[in-house]
């Protein structure tokens, strides 16, 4: 009686692992999408924020550009997330003045992102 139980439990304990890690692989895809979701949304936003408050003289194409190729490179890990750290920084310091953004703040944030893109990123 013993023995047949052992034969019934290890099948009935190797499909459960089983649905259990299929579930798990299901789970770690849809976590993946919904950051990179996520992250892209958090790009479109700054890029928005920049682009409003950008004053004349700005190039409004390069900072389209340099969004554009964030949005690409976040999700093959071409991105330095130290780098992208530090530029945020210099941009709520930027924008914590009373006269907002300048267009050298705009330039240096935008080299600064660019900076933060790797190598075959830049182009």
């Amino acid at each position: 009686m013993a023995e047949k139980r052992r034969r019934v439990f290890w099948p009935v304990l190797s499909a459960v692992l089983i649905v259990g890690l299929a579930v798990m692989i299901v789970l770690y895809v849809q976590m993946l999408v919904f950051i990179n979701r996520l992250v892209g949304m958090v790009v479109d936003l700054v890029e928005r924020e920049v682009l409003a408050e950008a004053p004349e003289g700005v190039d409004k194409a390069k900072i389209k550009e340099t969004f554009e190729k964030v949005k690409w490179a976040i999700p093959r890990g071409k991105v330095d997330f130290g780098k992208v750290r530090a530029a945020a920084a210099y941009a709520q310091k930027a924008r914590s003045d009373d006269d907002g953004w300048t267009a050298e703040e705009i330039d240096t944030f935008i080299e600064m992102l660019n900076a933060a893109l790797g190598p075959g990123e830049r182009r």
